[in-house]
């Protein structure tokens, strides 16, 4: 007997589709299959933090294809983000974060392992990996956040330097992030796929708000994470928008609303929100919050356009090409590419952006934006969808640097992510 494992002659154990737990998706002996693609590199990719990283660090995908044709893609994340990966054709294998994640890559070997998440945990896995390749960021002994290589000291100072961060990058996450693991960037979009009963969804979705194919359905993202609360508009701000812009609308007989969210602080909050514009006659309805991430992916894509703040409704909307109106607060306008569909509405305040958890100056920034115009843009980007079928282009309404701009307060910053 041998540890070895054995093969045999009649499995293509190193093609790219073969697991050794099921047949692969064509359903054929491996002898003689037109569809044997065998493998010459194995690769790991660790992305574990927020939902709306994970479902942005798709866009690294077609760069890794470029740079390996062949390879085998593992990616390694946390369990409630798994769901955004189903489906995805340039990922091999979802591997997620779990009691046995230490055996599992103990036993694994990879030729490459890219990691562009500055987490703990996340540099921790890399430090247990099997690659002689490693890229991104990984940790030192005493757990501080280390690049594993000049690609990742950029991506590492913008970190460190807020200046830097705030006021001179001028490229989007995903470039940094792409750049970061050595990378070449080609404006590579999000890749995330819809099965057919998750787009039968989406058109029962319109049904049901009563909007035809030559109608428009605006998608109100509404809620956040509640790591960082200043990314979401109060009910009563979210109600006048809503109404503001119902009220700019030429053509409100082709026009409705629908209110997105996850999670049952958002439900409750669209259902409060629902019933103050019901008490103004506007037609809005409800989707569901409470049935994971793939009902809101197929709640999203019923919309014609979405409205929302720096969230993963965002990079829904994003990763599914809709045309988005976007306001920011404490975060990075700068760094997020809306692919040319889209327009971003900057916060008043003169000390934004911060990434400030929380602090004591007064507006908050989520309560100073520049509401008239915002509501005027939804309401022009409607008209246009209603009147040529699409959007195209990208503008910013507001200031940069912000008028007066001052350096914000000390307050409650984010530190690393270290929930192993």
């Amino acid at each position: 007997m041998t540890d070895e494992p054995y093969g045999g002659d009649s499995y293509a154990i190193d093609c790219r589709l073969f697991t050794g737990f099921s047949p692969c998706r064509y359903r054929r002996d491996c002898p003689g299959c037109p569809h044997y693609d065998p493998v010459d590199v194995r690769i790991l990719l660790v992305v574990l933090d927020a939902l709306g990283d994970v479902l942005r660090c798709t866009s690294l995908l077609p760069a890794i294809r470029r740079e390996w044709p062949r390879a085998h893609v593992t990616w390694l994340t946390r369990p409630q983000a798994a769901p955004l990966l189903k489906y995805n054709p340039l990922v091999d294998r979802v591997l997620v974060l779990g009691d046995a994640t230490s055996a599992v890559l103990s036993a694994l070997s990879f030729d490459v392992a890219l990691c562009p998440d500055k987490s703990i945990p996340a540099g921790s896995l890399m430090a247990l990996v099997n690659a002689p390749d490693k890229r991104g960021f990984g940790i030192d002994k005493g757990g501080a956040i280390a690049p594993l290589g000049p690609d990742a000291e950029y991506l590492y100072k913008l970190g460190l330097d807020n200046h830097a961060k705030f006021f001179e990058n001028d490229k989007s996450e995903q470039q940094v992030s792409t750049e970061c693991l050595g990378l070449t960037y080609k404006h590579d979009r999000y890749v995330a796929i819809l099965d057919d009963d998750e787009r039968r969804t989406a058109r029962e979705d319109r049904r049901v708000a009563g909007v035809g194919d030559d109608e428009v359905l605006v998608g109100w993202n509404t809620g956040c994470s509640p790591r960082y609360g200043y990314k979401k508009l109060t009910v009563e701000d979210q109600v006048e928008l809503m109404l503001m812009s119902w009220q700019f609308l030429p053509r409100k007989d082709a026009i409705r609303f629908v209110l997105l969210g996850g999670g049952r602080e958002d439900d409750e909050r669209n259902r409060a929100i629902e019933e103050a514009l019901a008490e103004e006659q506007v037609p809005v309805v409800r989707s569901p919050c409470l049935s994971g991430l793939r009902r809101g992916l197929s709640a999203a894509a019923a919309c014609d356009m979405i409205v929302t703040g720096d969230t993963l409704g965002l990079h829904m909307a994003i990763a599914l090409k809709k045309p988005t109106v976007v306001w920011f607060g404490i975060t990075c306008h700068q760094e997020i590419d809306l692919y040319g569909r889209g327009l971003k509405i900057l916060s008043k305040v003169p000390c934004r952006p911060c990434w400030l958890q929380s602090c004591h100056l007064e507006p908050k920034c989520f309560r100073d934006l520049p509401w008239s115009s915002m509501a005027g843009a939804v309401a022009e980007m409607a008209i246009t969808i209603l009147r040529e079928g699409r959007w195209k282009g990208e503008r910013l309404i507001g200031t940069f640097p912000p008028k007066g701009r001052v350096n914000p307060p000390l307050g409650v910053s984010p530190g690393p992510i270290v929930q192993a």
